[in-house]
């Protein structure tokens, strides 16, 4: 499959052609220029006096609020009762209040980072001038170099259109879609065109279909193994573009999200091609109800959740302790946690078989260790999600899943008995988890300049510091920014479902797995084979020799 894919998109690459964007010029068209620290704007490139100059505040460009409203045809209303500001552009309304970083963007709250002021010398009032542009369907752009902003407005503007391709159903879907719904009504210059597939295979054999045909989304999530096949064919644009462009993200803002996370984002290649979306990681839930019945505490090793298994298992097979769906990432972690590692750091040697050495390897270790619990009857062996089934019927006390899959869990469950989320038990190496989800990408094949541009702010904005915090709320995933953690809305979430913080607090000690094209093959054949070992079709023994031979030739090992 990967040739195939490589292949075609090299093909493709060879005989496509890119045809860059050109706007069709619109009419009335109004284009303002202004400094900062100048007395003087340029309206249409003529120069108009400002009793009051542009100004930074907060690392954000404050403007004259009335100068330049005015000069787009907006109408400005200044209530000195309650010393808010409205402006009105079309249908589009902003609405801001001096000295408060709390606004409205068409019927929305927003925060900013830099709250509308009055200037005491001049008695004018200064708004960010991102914001009221963004409200208002204007087009702002930066430019460092001579620390001007212009400003540009047209009726006869339509919103850019982005295609977004996802797999958020559920919970997490009605939330994604709530969040875009959002993004649309206070971004009127984009439309982000959402597109849910039931789950990631559909969306992966869409997209390499798309990609195929030369007419992939411009914005889709991707998981890592993923975008090394993507990249092949030199579709996707580098992420670092936009980051580091002129409306990227600050270096404190770059130093905001999690380091794990920020780092998953890049390929071996060095490049920066994806940035978070939505983080998980995998926890061990359990029946609470279940464990004080039975006079057990919540295991924090692996020999204690092997004892607790057992001890939960009932000799009629109507309960045992765990069940189970053999898991790559399960696996990956534990061979970490025995004191192995799966594959080389540069991903091209396989490791789990020799480490920590050749007569007891850590990847023999994972295995053997949880096949001997299927063979005492604490172990029920699962299909796809039937582990969810059997954790809300009360047939089981643990089952391991990502922190996503609470809503999910908690539907099965039906309220029938309380449960919660711990870390993964620890092995003698240490506690580890691996961190599930996917990143996002924009894709540079038939989407045009402003397209691409639209993608990055819709990105830029679902990963801010509150986005992020809203949305872990409502799906159940991680924030990917350290400061979403200081933020009310997530504070009290987390206050009122203490069960819930397992996720958080196991975060720095994540792995991620290789970020190749090989890796998607590999996943594959490591859960295959779990299968075959765990229903007592092979040996572990067997099983490790097996699988070593098929992960050595999925990544080329010689």
């Amino acid at each position: 499959m990967k040739k195939y894919l490589a292949l075609i998109l090299a093909l493709l690459l060879a005989v496509t052609v890119i045809v860059p964007f050109s706007k069709t010029a619109a009419e009335n068209v109004t284009t303002v220029k202004i400094y900062i620290g100048k007395p003087v704007a340029y309206v249409n490139g003529v120069e108009k006096p400002l009793d009051q100059p542009p100004v930074i505040m907060n690392n954000r460009t404050m403007v004259p609020i009335r100068f330049v409203s005015e000069a787009m045809g907006a109408n400005v209303q200044w209530n000195p009762k309650d010393r808010t500001v409205t402006i009105t552009l079309g249908k589009n309304i902003a609405i801001l209040k001096i000295d408060d970083v709390k606004a409205q963007a068409n019927g929305y709250d927003v925060y900013l980072d830099a709250p509308p002021t009055i200037i005491v010398k001049t008695s004018r009032t200064v708004v960010p001038v991102r914001f009221v542009a963004e409200t208002l369907g204007m087009e702002v752009t930066w430019n460092g170099t001579e620390r001007s902003v212009t400003i540009k407005y047209s009726p006869d503007w339509k919103p850019v259109k982005v295609s977004f391709w996802n797999a958020m159903n559920y919970k997490q879907g009605d939330t994604l879609k709530a969040l875009v719904k959002e993004f649309n009504a206070t971004h009127p210059r984009i439309e982000i065109d959402s597109t849910s597939f039931s789950s990631y295979r559909p969306l992966q054999q869409k997209t390499i279909a798309a990609i195929a045909a030369g007419n992939p989304p411009v914005l889709t999530q991707a998981y890592e193994n993923w975008v090394a096949q993507y990249i092949t064919g030199g579709y996707l644009i580098p992420m670092q573009k936009f980051v580091y462009g002129p409306e990227g993200l600050l270096k404190k803002d770059r130093e905001d999200f999690f380091e794990n996370m920020w780092k998953d984002g890049y390929l071996p290649d060095g490049k920066l091609w994806m940035l978070p979306f939505n983080k998980s990681d995998i926890v061990m839930y359990y029946n609470i109800d279940m464990l004080k019945k039975n006079g057990l505490s919540v295991p924090k090793t692996w020999d204690e959740f092997e004892k607790d298994c057992k001890a939960l298992t009932k000799s009629d097979g109507s309960q045992w302790g765990v069940s189970y769906t053999p898991s790559v990432d399960v696996w990956y972690a534990r061979v970490y946690e025995y004191g192995g590692q799966v594959l080389s750091n540069d991903y091209r040697k396989v490791l789990f078989d020799k480490t920590p050495n050749t007569s007891e390897p850590a990847g023999l270790i994972a295995m053997q260790k949880f096949n001997d619990l299927v063979k005492s009857g604490a172990m029920h062996i699962t299909t796809r999600y039937a582990y969810q089934t059997d954790f809300g019927n009360q047939r089981c006390a643990f089952i391991f899943a990502s922190v996503a899959s609470y809503y999910y869990i908690n539907k099965a469950v039906g309220g029938k008995f309380k449960f919660a989320e711990a870390e993964l038990p620890a092995g003698p190496a240490g506690q580890h988890s691996v961190m599930y989800g996917t990143n996002v990408v924009i894709f540079g094949t038939n989407s045009t300049a402003e397209q691409q541009m639209g993608a990055w702010k819709f990105v830029k904005w679902f990963d801010s510091p509150r986005q992020t915090a809203r949305w872990a709320v409502g799906s159940g995933y991680l924030p990917v920014r350290k400061s979403a953690l200081k933020l009310p809305i997530l504070q009290n979430f987390l206050n009122e479902h203490p069960d819930l913080r397992a996720g958080y607090d196991q975060l720095a000690n994540c792995l991620t797995e290789p970020p190749t094209a090989a890796w998607n093959t590999a996943r594959r054949d490591i859960s295959a084979e779990l299968q075959k070992v765990y229903l007592g079709k092979t040996t572990p023994e067997n099983g490790l020799k097996e699988l070593a031979a098929k992960i050595r030739a999925d990544i080329g090992e010689h």
